[in-house]
């Protein structure tokens, strides 16, 4: 597959030759495709399940269910994977004017398997808690969970044991009306986000823990879970971290989306920075979307959030080199990089391997026909 030039404006000014690796999303896109940190493996998963592949040569070695799974990753050693996985129930309660629905999820279970083989080595139920949002480290050990009320706990998953909780971590935005003549009434009783919302993100050597309310307001909590003491930021990183999103690049480099926004090029100014200490490394240009870590750490993967791909079913996913600024394209979510290659939803129900320069070198089909 020849290499192609993006239309748009803004990725002219990112790259010299970026590469179109999808065709157009489907409603049954895959959720995500991740390298092993070795290389050797991609995990590629849906709504329903999880499935494993080799890259050498491209084939699927089996698929299995997994229809109530966050996302899936890799453990450091390539040896397995790991989700959390909970179920959910609807709540209808009455209210004044007719009745809501709240949706009530079971406790969480963190499901370890191998990955040669397929063999689930270990379920642990984490009892009495309950997640809105949560999030696995990668070696497994410990979860991060935000609740429906908004409190923040820190949780050892072999023994169950919270050692870190901070009640009222998320508040929500209230709404205010603006009357004639521009005053400020006050607020109306109505609010915006989520208590249960909260955008949580590990370092890749499994040290630090970072936690932001993303569903309403709240600060920044970092945690070095080495000692699970709490670290102290510098002024300047703290007000970073606050206002934009964050992701770890590497256990010592933070890329946050701090910079200015330049409309015509439709790119953002990011910073690179070194952590803890926050000095800034580079401004590397980034499409303004949700930043996720590649497996490849000279890489960031910009997402465009679910509810502009529900308007948008063929708003384009980016993997960015952040030395060069080279851009690889995909027009569904799923794609990730390792080394020289990439790989990328080729088709409904296929996954396409690519090499940068080169293009497309093998497909397998997730699925039986």
């Amino acid at each position: 597959m020849p290499l192609r030039r993006f239309a748009l404006a803004a990725l002219l000014a990112l790259t010299r030759a970026p590469v179109v690796a999808t065709p157009p999303a489907q409603a049954d896109s895959l959720r995500q495709l991740r390298f092993s940190p070795d290389g050797q493996y991609v995990l590629a998963q849906d709504a329903s399940g999880i499935a494993i592949l080799t890259v050498s040569p491209l084939t699927v070695l089996y698929r299995t269910p997994a229809e109530f799974a966050d996302d899936a990753q890799f453990t450091p050693d390539s040896l397995q994977f790991i989700f959390v996985s909970s179920l959910a129930r609807a709540d209808r309660q009455p209210i004044a004017d007719g009745q809501r629905v709240l949706l009530v999820r079971s406790a969480p279970h963190v499901e370890r398997w191998r990955v040669a083989d397929g063999t689930r080595i270990r379920s642990t139920e984490i009892r009495g808690l309950s997640c809105e949002t949560e999030q696995l480290s990668q070696d497994g050990r410990t979860l991060a969970c935000a609740d429906s009320k908004g409190t923040l706990r820190f949780v050892d998953v072999a023994s169950g044991e919270t050692f870190f909780e901070r009640k009222q971590f998320v508040k929500l935005i209230p709404l205010y009306r603006y009357l004639p003549g521009g005053f400020v009434d006050l607020p109306n009783g109505q609010f915006l986000g989520d208590l249960g919302e909260a955008c949580f993100d590990f370092s890749p050597d499994g040290r630090f823990l970072t936690a932001k309310a993303c569903g309403g307001t709240g600060t920044v909590v970092v945690c070095d879970l080495r000692d699970r003491s709490l670290l102290k930021l510098a002024r300047h990183l703290r007000s970073m971290m606050e206002h934009t999103g964050s992701v770890f690049v590497t256990g010592s480099t933070l890329l946050i989306g701090d910079g200015p926004y330049r409309a015509k090029q439709h790119i953002k100014i990011e910073k690179l920075v070194a952590f803890p200490s926050g000095k800034i490394l580079s401004r590397p240009r980034v499409p303004p979307n949700q930043l996720f870590r590649a497996a490849d750490p000279g890489f960031v993967i910009a997402r465009p959030l679910a509810v502009i791909r529900k308007h948008d079913p063929n708003a384009p996913t980016f993997a960015v080199a952040l030395r060069t600024g080279q851009v690889i394209v995909s027009h569904t979510p799923a794609l990730d990089v390792f080394g020289r290659y990439y790989i990328a939803e080729s088709g409904t129900g296929e996954a396409g391997l690519y090499e940068l320069g080169k293009g497309l070198q093998a497909t397998v089909a997730l699925y039986n026909k």
